[in-house]
């Protein structure tokens, strides 16, 4: 039978090629040590962040026991103290290599007297850190303390020494440092002098004049340690004064004023110290009614006597 002709024949056509895959990934491993990294990271990370919780409800506890200093309830202070310490421990037991943990406790610890587990924990902490300056400066005033003042010397000039090979800190601070360190353990005060003197040739700061007038008064230079620490006082005292007015201003605007409050006492403890000096000085002058207004001004300021712990 003939073909018709009004349908073409067909034709072939090569046959059509596969549809191109997208290249090979390896998603599914991928997804699976991502996986295994977040739960490691997990089990890593977490005590540490609950620690974190626990220290920062210490910290809670220890801001209401120092206001509780400055409102002289003494039960809310045993009770807050108490209750920090307990909290620091449970971080402690979460997160027990946590080396700001220690560094807290250390810091409480020498608030509370109980400066040989102070010691331990600075000790501890300058195995890992042994150039920090806030750690040796933590563990010289511990050792002062404790009047083991040779060894808090040693920290003073180990100090001085980072100090000239990094310029941190400033060289006058440094020797600021060290002098002071001196003055207070009451050793080697002719260097303290030179140390301090050199010190005040870029600035005559009012901690310089403190250090400067302390040394001359462990030298029994009793005239020249007044008048520098006339002038270390004279200072603080104005910056007290534009400390409060900024301070009441900002109390303006705060519902809890706890904090102002308890930063506003710790600012006030330079000033103590000074005017703390200058009561002993005046007293070595024979002149007792200056002597009882400064450690008046001194109890008004950090709410106890001064003595020789607080420097």
């Amino acid at each position: 039978m003939p073909a018709d002709p009004q349908i073409p024949p067909p034709t072939s056509r090569p046959p059509r090629a596969a549809p191109p895959q997208p290249p090979w990934f390896p998603w599914k491993s991928i997804l699976l040590v991502s996986g295994l990294m977040l739960g490691v990271f997990a089990v890593l990370e977490t005590p540490r962040e609950i620690g974190r919780w626990h220290l920062a409800a210490a910290r809670e506890h220890w801001r209401d026991a120092e206001y509780g200093e400055i409102q002289g309830d003494l039960t809310l202070v045993a009770e807050n103290r108490q209750k920090a310490f307990a909290k620091l421990d449970d971080a402690l037991k979460w997160s027990p290599q946590d080396l700001g943990f220690l560094w807290q406790r250390a810091e409480w610890r020498i608030e509370l007297g109980e400066y040989e587990g102070a010691l331990l924990d600075s000790n501890r902490l300058l195995e890992s850190f042994p150039d920090d300056l806030s750690l040796l400066r933590l563990r010289g005033k511990t050792l002062h303390l404790l009047a083991r003042h040779v060894e808090a010397v040693k920290d003073a000039e180990h100090i001085n020494n980072l100090s000239k090979t990094s310029g941190n800190p400033q060289r006058a601070v440094a020797l600021n440092e060290v002098a002071y360190s001196k003055a207070v353990g009451k050793i080697e005060l002719e260097s303290a002098l030179k140390e301090v003197n050199e010190a005040l040739k870029s600035e005559r700061h009012a901690a310089f004049l403190d250090t400067r007038g302390f040394v001359y008064y462990q030298m029994g230079k009793y005239d020249l340690a007044l008048k520098d620490l006339e002038s270390a006082a004279n200072q603080y005292e104005a910056i007290l004064k534009f400390l409060a007015e900024s301070a009441a201003k900002r109390r303006k605007g705060v519902p809890d004023i706890r904090k102002e409050e308890v930063n506003a006492r710790k600012d006030n403890e330079g000033a103590a110290v000074v005017l703390y000096h200058r009561a002993l000085a005046h007293e070595k002058l024979g002149h007792a009614a200056a002597a009882a207004a400064d450690r008046k001004r001194v109890r008004e300021l950090i709410g106890r006597d001064g003595d020789e712990k607080l420097f």
